[in-house]
């Protein structure tokens, strides 16, 4: 598990690189970024609670 250093850290890089990717690849950049990662995690149940948090997230606000 990431330390809240680490998360920091990495959520400020995937920031500044789609912010240097431009707008018009941010969409792209998530979707691939996302297949890496389910690879990495070789499981599809944490995935698959991953997603459903996400859009339960999404939909409240």
């Amino acid at each position: 598990m990431l330390t809240p250093e680490e998360l920091d850290e990495t959520y400020t890089h995937a920031c500044q690189t789609m912010t240097g990717l431009g707008a018009d690849k941010t969409e792209l950049f998530l979707a691939r970024l996302c297949l890496l990662l389910m690879k990495e995690v070789g499981s599809a149940a944490p995935i698959l609670c991953a997603i459903d948090a996400t859009a339960r997230s999404v939909r409240e606000g």
